[in-house]
């Protein structure tokens, strides 16, 4: 599993612990702090997640962050924090199942990580299914 997790916390010790659970689990986690570039680092660094610990952030930056998962079509967002901010993610296009709430719970998060690459590698076409393969089948030239 060689996707890369992105989290984003205001709180550092919050995001430490996510990070070092993520990493003992065999998953590559960067941890940013500032939400101000957050477009710009999830595109530079095209993750597999994304992990929005929205438990110190302010209004202003929950909107931010909200619009931001409205723009992040193909990469999964886990959101951390209390369910009365997460509420506020209701009619994204984020799974509640990816609603995390309060109290931190690192082993969740992990399983939520596995959950969703484990989905991913399926979406993925087989390495044998070429499109010069495909077209062969499809014109019965194999």
């Amino acid at each position: 599993m060689s996707d890369l997790v992105l989290i984003f916390s205001m709180d550092d010790l919050r995001g430490r612990i996510t990070q070092k659970v993520l990493k003992r689990s065999g998953f590559e986690a960067l941890l940013l702090r500032m939400i101000l570039g957050a477009k710009d680092a999830i595109a530079k660094h095209a993750p597999g997640i994304v992990i929005f610990d929205i438990s110190s952030y302010f209004s202003e930056e929950v909107n931010q962050i909200r619009n931001l998962c409205g723009t992040l079509e193909h990469t999964p967002v886990i959101l951390l924090g209390d369910r009365s901010i997460t509420d506020r993610f209701e009619g994204t296009e984020i799974s509640k199942e990816l609603f995390l709430s309060d109290p931190l719970d690192p082993e969740l998060i992990v399983a939520k990580v596995k959950e969703i690459l484990s989905l991913k590698a399926k979406e993925k076409p087989s390495e044998g299914d070429t499109l010069e393969d495909n077209l062969k089948h499809f014109l019965n030239l194999d």
